[in-house]
């Protein structure tokens, strides 16, 4: 009997390299390997949001590589730049209604949103943190953030400088993502589970 393939793919979108190691880890540890066609890109950067996603899945359904893509689903990774009162950057329901529609190959559009940014996640692991900059234990505060929301990649710099280390976005970021629980970030990260569960609902 022929295999019957997944009529699905997906086409995520992220805001920039950093955004491309920890998504790269998330796939690995919770979306199961070719079971949903997947592509990337890079939007680098949140100036022009929708100009430059819009331009994204244009050139993604004008690539003959992926004429085969009838049912296609966008997630789009992206910091809000702010406080939970910030509007995000994107317009979502604009990009909905300009490419969705009967006829269309794509099939829905997704957000997730990291309040303020990505880095914030980060401080659901102070335990894991710490051990990297190696903070004596007797020096360490596993409540000094208690609300994730209010922190940012600049305040993680800040901790890093406090101890003799430098904190690097994008490519360089690697090593630091390694060292994390990602379990607690996953599980304490209701945005990031709700997108998880769904592209794994897609992908059966």
């Amino acid at each position: 009997m022929a295999k019957i393939l997944n009529p699905n793919s997906l086409l995520f979108l992220y805001e920039g390299e950093t955004e491309a190691e920890f998504y790269k880890i998330i796939f690995n540890n919770y979306v199961p390997p070719r079971k949903i066609r997947r592509n990337y890109a890079n939007l680098k950067g949140v100036y022009s949001l929708n100009d430059k996603v819009n331009s994204k899945i244009e050139s993604y359904l004008l690539n003959d590589s992926f004429l085969t893509c009838n049912k296609i689903h966008v997630f789009i990774a992206y910091d809000r730049e702010g406080p939970k009162e910030t509007d995000t950057l994107l317009d979502i329901d604009s990009l909905r209604s300009k490419n969705i529609y009967k006829g269309s190959r794509i099939s829905s559009i997704n957000e997730i949103v990291a309040t303020q940014d990505l880095e914030s996640w980060f401080f659901h692991d102070m335990e894991s943190i710490y051990k990297y900059l190696k903070v004596p234990k007797a020096k360490r505060n596993l409540k000094a953030y208690p609300n994730i929301e209010a922190t940012n990649n600049r305040i993680l710099s800040h901790l890093f400088h406090r101890y003799k280390k430098h904190y690097q976005k994008g490519k360089k970021v690697h090593g630091f993502l390694e060292q994390l629980d990602f379990e607690k970030i996953y599980n304490n990260v209701q945005e990031l589970k709700n997108a998880v569960q769904l592209i794994n609902e897609l992908s059966k």
